[in-house]
């Protein structure tokens, strides 16, 4: 694979996925199904929400735990600063899946909205994940403890720090990491 090619793959999920979320606003204006729009942005909070879990527990038992993802994940904890990220057909996949799930339980136009909430998590997590892992932050700026606590994941390898976005479940399930010296992560 050519530095190009990794390249737009890497940065592909910020132009595919503005325009997936362009999409799904569209659908209750596209469907004219009867959810209010208070309705359909309460389905899509409710998808950011469930954003953070589905980030923990996929970073945890599918990236540090699977095989063939773990293979995948493994290279971007040996070099953090190189452009590797999740293939977009991958994430692309579950999207599909998460959409359809969406539709069969709440209906095109409320899933529309649910899945557009669950489209801004990933996308903010690709984000911050990349400027955790390529700006330079300095301490006192508002990424600085993020940037700590999610260099101790990758220090520590498997232990904890799961969640990039929010480290909420890693304090519910008890993996979130101390800097040294310390018994636990304070919030």
């Amino acid at each position: 694979m050519t530095l190009r090619e990794v390249t737009i793959g890497y940065y592909s999920d910020f132009l595919v996925y503005p325009l997936v979320m362009i999409g799904l606003a569209a659908v209750p204006i596209a469907t004219r199904e009867p959810a209010s729009a208070l309705a359909w942005l309460g389905a899509a909070v409710v998808g950011l929400c469930l954003w953070t879990l589905v980030e923990y527990l996929a970073h945890r038992f599918i990236l540090h735990k699977v095989p063939y993802f773990r293979g995948l994940h493994d290279a971007h904890h040996a070099a953090p600063g190189d452009l590797i990220s999740t293939p977009i057909w991958m994430s692309f996949l579950v999207l599909v899946a998460s959409f359809l799930a969406a539709w069969w339980l709440l209906g095109l136009d409320l899933g529309s909205g649910a899945i557009f909430g669950l489209t801004a998590g990933y996308l903010y997590y690709s984000f911050l994940h990349h400027i955790l892992h390529h700006w330079r932050i300095v301490p006192g700026s508002p990424f600085y403890g993020l940037k700590h606590k999610h260099a101790l994941h990758h220090h520590r390898h498997d232990e904890g720090n799961f969640g990039v976005t929010s480290l909420f479940w890693d304090h519910v399930f008890g993996t979130a990491l101390a800097a040294p010296g310390r018994t636990r992560a304070k919030g």
